[in-house]
């Protein structure tokens, strides 16, 4: 999100920060095996992300940037929640007693509603021994949002990550005489963790439709999840605030909703905030957060394109699919993003209806 800065200061930032990107391979791979245990809406959503050339390619992609990181705990860690996303700061709670007592007690600090459901902090699939949807087969956002299709959580997590590298290299270039002071592995790293509880909270249901995510501090409920989720697998403090800051960078009077997140997180995850090192006694971030907390927010704005592009072809894409708003239509409309992308198939409206007519026919076969 944009707060406190302006869309048109963004846009001229990323346009200057025209770096080399790392190289992506461009041959597809094949993606890991379906767990088993899935949901049927999950399980669909698997098969259509399994075939999807576009899905494979990028797959090969986030593989190869997540393996260049440097730092050996990092890039396991970060290896380990793509291969496996099933939440840990589930494990702590095991019963249906703690889980509600969790609930109000975010409720108590104003985090969420009274009576909000538990199953937003705890989707289906968190309970002990449960299974949620798979990195490479996620949807990115809600279902009329941004990457909302099998696979898109993969797309949208591969641009952040490489929009990251890309700013932390332009900074080095234009602040530091090119000598590495941004850290690499966590900007990418962070671009990776902070959407990956999106895997538990946009989960398909069998109509096609997507789980409601629960507004936590403020913000999608995944955001703060993400946070709860870097505490519980033992990251550190300087970790956790640059993932929490891609929502908001921590400045201009946005420190306060960073802040915010922190102590949500640290609730979730069971850690005093302060102990950990996440805020001082006043209740504050650090005065100077580091660099990699502006870069992770810089990072995350593929969503003015993304969002855009979703909402304004789904006009058009409903009305050439079968059974406008029935299972059928969503399925179908999943296939033909997840085959082509939201933004592909804005940019061949944009050359007039035929064109967008015979790139939806492609992405549909």
């Amino acid at each position: 999100m944009c707060n406190g800065v302006s869309r048109g200061w963004f846009l001229a930032t990323a346009g200057a920060a025209a770096l080399p990107l790392v190289a992506v391979p461009a041959s597809a791979a094949e993606l890991p095996a379906t767990p088993n245990g899935l949901s049927a809406g999950n399980a669909r959503a698997a098969l259509i992300a399994r075939g999807s050339k576009f899905i494979q390619t990028h797959y090969a992609g986030a593989m190869h940037l997540a393996r260049s990181i440097a730092n050996s705990r990092i890039r396991a860690d970060v290896l380990g929640i793509l291969a496996d996303p099933v939440p840990m700061y589930a494990r702590k709670y095991p019963t249906a007693e703690s889980r509600l007592a969790l609930r109000d007690a975010l409720a108590g600090q104003g985090f969420i509603k009274p009576g909000d459901p538990v199953s937003g902090i705890f989707p289906p699939g968190t309970e002990r021994a449960g299974v949620v949807q798979p990195f490479w087969s996620a949807a990115g956002s809600a279902y009329d949002s941004h990457h909302s299709y099998p696979g898109g959580l993969l797309v949208h997590e591969l641009f952040n990550a490489s929009m990251a590298e890309h700013f932390a290299k332009t900074y080095d270039a234009i602040y530091f005489g090119g000598r590495p002071t941004v850290d690499r592995d966590v900007a990418i790293a962070a671009a990776f963790y902070h959407d990956m509880m999106k895997t538990a909270v946009f989960q398909f249901n069998e109509d096609g439709t997507l789980l409601p995510e629960l507004a936590i501090a403020g913000t999608g409920g995944h955001h703060c999840l993400s946070g709860a989720e870097a505490l519980v697998r033992g990251h550190d403090a300087r970790f956790v605030t640059v993932l929490l800051s891609a929502h908001a960078a921590p400045s201009l009077g946005d420190e306060v909703k960073v802040a915010q997140w922190c102590r949500a997180s640290a609730m979730i995850a069971g850690v005093d905030p302060v102990e950990y090192g996440l805020l001082d006694r006043q209740g504050n971030l650090a005065a100077f957060p580091p660099l990699e907390a502006f870069v992770n927010f810089l990072s995350d704005h593929d969503y003015v394109l993304s969002v855009h592009a979703v909402q304004a072809i789904t006009p058009r894409l409903t009305a050439l699919g079968p059974g406008a708003g029935s299972p059928e239509g969503r399925w179908w409309r999943h296939r033909v993003l997840s085959n082509a992308s939201a933004i592909a198939l804005y940019e061949a409206a944009t050359r007039g209806e035929a064109v967008f007519e015979d790139a939806v026919r492609k992405a549909a076969e």
